[in-house]
């Protein structure tokens, strides 16, 4: 993150440290996986209960409601809609048709929100024995619901109906499956993070209504890595520097050998990492990145001997999809972007012997966007402004946008050394077209701009296990970034920027 890129092997002291962003995939597949799709037969999944999740699921959208009320007051700009006449017909047309929904221009904190309260719709039906997809279709009419009739004097939003479902299906499965994981964990931080992870649960625990346990951990790999360190960080063309505290958690659950629920049921591999950066003028980092691997092949070579220079051969490839929040730097110098990993195809490898690992492993997604475009800054020094253009623009200085995420990374191990390298790459293009956006009366898009965006991150780092639980990285990470703006009906108007950040860190980690 920062890269977060942690100490990891998959020697026989050590399991890998799965990492979200680039880094490598925990490769510690099991040596009772069988070549093939990844099915299972485990009959202790909870049976289904409608009147669990129709409770639970009616419980957040009240508790939704409530809130909502509460802040209408400061969202009256928002309101663009009031029931006139016939109410079936309103919502049948808010239902069924194009005007009514479009890409609204809340501010992102809203926005992003909606992955959060997507994750509750999820867990309402996976704590009660519905598997992913059903639960995810159970979050889709929830969401739908929700922006329809809750929602009803407002568009039926576009990007929140795509970050409330699928953000909020790849949050909420992560958050499911590692709050359970976490179960298993001493001490208070893994017991408070399990209770923020799924509520739910929790609570219903306390008057002993808790679902059974879903999986059996005695067949999966769990890691639940904190870490802390310290970070020193240049921009080039800004022409600012800072020295920070990085704060970061990292977690995962491996069933990639295939011992529960089925290929369209549960996914097989889940990771989770966050980190925030602190200075002396605040918090002024923070990511977070989760990622799931909905099943797929696995396969396993396994020497003839059991020498210790014996050489085994693993593999993976699958569907996947993903989510990322990412703001780095301060006001003006900030670059910012949270994105849904719609969907992709990640495929990894790993070869190793009783001393010796190397593993590689390469995913790429198709994203939904929403982006500060990096040529803001420039854009506004020529005395520009974002009046008169797309609205979320000048409401919440970021846009939207389509594009992709690739990443690519490489470890080398050695008893307690790690020696690995990755890249990141992203490309972003925004989404245009007046029809498809909120137009307030007051803020009409009579100029209208087209922004491109491109992420290069590219990290190296070396890392040493100082015993089981505790591990020590030095991480050095380059991060290339530009930017254009472009005018759409003014093709005079137009912006660029690009610029080069420096990244440095020390970093010491714990593993439970």
């Amino acid at each position: 993150m920062s890269g977060v890129a942690a100490a990891a092997t998959s020697n026989q002291h050590h399991n890998s440290t799965p990492l979200v962003f680039a880094d490598s995939l925990n490769s510690s597949i099991g040596d009772d996986a069988s070549d093939g799709f990844v099915l299972a037969t485990d009959s202790d999944t909870s049976e289904k209960s409608w009147w669990g999740a129709s409770i639970e699921l009616t419980t957040v959208l009240l508790l939704g409601e409530l809130l909502y009320k509460v802040g209408a007051d400061s969202m009256e700009d928002d309101f663009d809609y009031e029931i006139d006449g016939n109410a079936a017909q309103f919502f049948y047309d808010r239902l069924t048709s194009s005007e009514s929904w479009k890409y609204d221009d809340n501010d992102i904190g809203m926005n992003w929100g909606h992955a959060y309260a997507g994750a509750l719709y999820q867990q309402a039906f996976r704590n009660h024995g519905f598997n992913y997809y059903e639960a995810t279709l159970g979050s889709f009419v929830a969401s739908t619901v929700w922006e329809v009739f809750a929602e009803y004097k407002e568009v039926v939003s576009i990007n929140d109906q795509i970050v409330t479902t699928w953000g909020g299906a790849v949050l909420g499965e992560s958050m499911y499956q590692l709050a359970e994981m976490l179960e298993s964990k001493d001490g208070w931080i893994p017991a408070t993070v399990g209770w923020v992870f799924n509520p739910s649960q929790t609570i219903r625990g306390w008057f002993d209504y808790a679902s059974p346990p879903r999986f059996n951990r005695s067949k999966t790999i769990d890691e639940f890595t904190l870490y802390t360190g310290a970070l020193y960080t240049s921009k080039e063309v800004a022409d600012v520097s800072s020295t920070q505290l990085t704060l970061g958690m990292k977690a995962t659950v491996d069933s990639r050998a295939g011992h529960y629920d089925t290929l369209s049921g549960t996914p097989t591999l889940v990771e989770m990492a966050m980190e925030t950066g602190l200075s002396q003028d605040g918090v002024e980092e923070w990511q977070m990145a989760t990622q799931l691997l909905l099943g797929g092949y696995v396969g396993h070579q396994k020497s003839a001997n059991e020498l210790a220079d014996s050489w085994s051969h693993r593999f993976y490839i699958g569907p996947s999809t993903g989510m990322e929040y990412t703001s780095l730097g301060l006001e003006a110098d900030e670059d910012f972007y949270a994105l849904v990993n719609l969907l992709g195809l990640s495929i990894g490898s790993t070869w190793s012997n009783q001393d010796f690992n190397i593993e590689v492993r390469s995913d790429i997604f198709g994203d939904f966007a929403m982006v500060k475009p990096f040529a803001t800054k420039d854009y506004l020094s020529q005395g520009r402004y974002f009046w008169g253009t797309k609205s979320v623009l000048w409401e919440g200085e970021y846009g939207y946008a389509w594009g992709h995420t690739f990443n690519l990374s490489v470890e080398a191990s050695y008893r307690d050394l790690l020696l690995g390298m990755s890249v990141k790459s992203q490309r972003w293009d925004s989404i245009d077209g007046k029809d498809n956006e909120r137009q307030p009366g007051w803020n009409p898009n009579v100029n209208d701009l087209d922004f491109n965006d491109a992420r290069d991150r590219y990290e190296v780092y070396l890392s040493y296990f100082i015993n089981e639980g505790l591990s020590m990285s030095l991480h050095h990470e380059r991060i290339d970034r530009s930017g254009e703006i472009q005018g759409i009906e003014n093709p005079s108007i137009y912006s660029r920027l690009d610029d080069t950040e420096q990244r440095t860190w020390l970093q010491l980690e714990y593993h439970y």
